[in-house]
């Protein structure tokens, strides 16, 4: 059977993939109409699944908890290390480090100087050897008369700093789309032309670390990153991730658009706590060059870069892939413009852009057919998390929020029945000790937060807590809105093109 699927996939690429893509549209509008139609007709069943998904949000509150603490402990231990005294007198690495070549790959288009000169400078104040690091401005063609002076300018103050500064202009040609994923595979190709094949550096002593403009770097990301690759047992499978958090402007943007941030930067501190077929890496992240050219570089066609390289690289090496965290954080910009109502449309488009990753769910389908060399299970994990992570971006409010009220004010009948009139009280149960979740996520918020230099007036504070009071509005606008919309494009064909997020000095 599974031969024929891949026969007709391969024979029916197009009708495949835009079956896949109006599927993976449709799931989400049934998930939340269920609800509604099938209060009519099969109550008792819709307010057993409302509960099992109360249930599950439950579980899942517990588990972010219980993860997000045990990485904040992971956090402080790992900063309270010299990784550079590591490097040097580890017989592992002691006598390897040295050859190990970081690149830093920071692409950028028509961004402020100033963020860029922040990305650069945290670089510079790097414990790892500066003359091992080499920095890339990966630009753009297309705009290359704006960013020519900011290039030149970093060039000049950076010049003697690291082992090179480079820029790149990476020209749109044949099937490319704008954005990262192919400004990403321009510049690493050149580092790979420059280095390997002109000057003859080892393939396997090159780590390339790929960034937003607006990345800021905890000054030993890249000792940490070369010891755990040196110590990895499959450094060449391997891409390595640190927690990011929004703290560079949280403190300057409004509360309506807080909280999402901080909710999603304590809850990608609790995935990398997770079995390593269930993380992805994200906006900063690094891996071998090595690694890079043998999968192919970055897709110049698909705008969610880094979820997709982690799938293409999962497939391309049989499932033999690990995701290795860095427990040190990177700070980066939350969506940020000049007025309160730019900033929250910014937020939006932002939100809009990253639930684009829905169009992986053809990608993993497909090759989680075509791969039957990769164990099921394994290749579970990576559908289910494809399937859980943009399903619940754009449904889970809806059953929170409505789904207990959604039977018994939809049909009468229902109500006056004993599960009908306890479906209510048992969902507000339920969601209620979820809380715990909340409240831990707003201590140890406030525990990293460096612009919270009180740390004991931030817990006592209502403001605290007041803003999470909220929640529901922030999750409609932010979460679930921009996640619908995104996959009911994909549903309709009407694809997404990148949009860079504005930046605010």
């Amino acid at each position: 059977m599974n031969k024929y699927i891949t026969e007709y996939i391969d024979y029916h690429p197009v009708r495949t993939q835009r079956g896949l893509e109006i599927l993976s549209g449709l799931i989400p509008w049934f998930i939340i109409l269920f609800p509604f139609v099938g209060s009519f007709f099969i109550p008792n069943i819709i307010a057993y699944a409302i509960i099992a998904f109360n249930i599950y949000w439950l579980y899942r509150s517990s588990q972010t908890a219980i993860n997000a603490t045990v990485g904040y402990l992971n956090l402080k231990a790992t900063g309270k290390i010299d990784w550079v005294y590591k490097l040097k007198t580890d017989p592992l690495t002691k006598t390897k480090f040295q050859k190990i070549i970081n690149v830093v790959m920071i692409a950028n288009v028509k961004e402020p100087l100033e963020i860029l000169d922040r990305n650069v400078h945290s670089i510079s104040k790097q414990n790892f050897p500066l003359k091992n690091i080499i920095v890339v401005l990966a630009m753009e063609e297309r705009a290359k008369e704006i960013d020519e002076p900011k290039a030149k300018k970093l060039l000049r103050k950076y010049k003697n700093v690291f082992r090179d500064i480079i820029v790149t202009y990476h020209p749109l040609v044949g099937v490319e789309t704008i954005g990262k994923h192919s400004n990403n595979a321009y510049a690493a190709k050149y580092i790979k032309n420059l280095l390997v094949d002109e000057f003859k550096t080892p393939i396997k002593n090159i780590l390339m670390t790929t960034c937003d403009s607006d990345t800021v770097w905890p000054n030993q990301y890249f000792s940490l990153l070369t010891y755990k690759f040196l110590t990895s047992q499959k450094p060449y499978n391997s891409f390595f991730q640190a927690p990011l958090f929004m703290y560079n402007n949280l403190h300057r943007i409004p509360f309506l658009v807080r909280v999402p941030a901080i909710m999603g930067g304590i809850g990608y501190l609790a995935m990398l706590q997770k079995a390593s077929g269930r993380v992805m890496n994200y906006s900063a992240y690094s891996e071998s060059l090595f690694m890079l050219d043998e999968v192919g570089y970055w897709d110049l066609d698909v705008i969610p870069e880094d979820w997709h390289i982690n799938l293409k690289s999962y497939f391309y090496l049989h499932g033999d892939l690990t995701v290795t965290p860095l427990w040190l954080p990177i700070h980066i910009d939350a969506a940020e413009s000049t007025n309160r109502w730019k900033t929250y449309k910014n937020t939006y488009e932002q939100g809009k852009r990253w639930a684009w990753g829905v169009v992986d769910i053809p990608y993993v389908v497909k090759n989680f057919i075509k791969h039957t060399e990769i164990p099921l299970s394994e290749k579970l994990k990576k559908l289910s998390l494809a399937l859980e992570w943009h399903f619940s971006w754009s449904s889970a409010w809806f059953l929170i929020t409505l789904g207990a009220t959604i039977p018994t004010i939809l049909n009468p009948v229902f109500a006056r029945t004993t599960l009908g009139y306890n479906l209510p009280r048992l969902s507000s149960f339920i969601l209620t000790l979820c809380l715990i979740g909340i409240l831990v996520i707003i201590v140890i918020d406030i525990l990293l937060d460096p612009h919270k230099k009180n740390k004991f007036l931030a817990l006592i504070h209502p403001l605290t807590y007041l803003q999470w009071l909220f929640l529901p509005v922030f999750g409609l606008l932010f979460g679930s809105l921009p996640g619908l919309e995104s996959q009911t494009r994909l549903m309709f064909g009407k694809y997404l093109g990148y949009r860079v997020t504005e930046k605010k000095v």
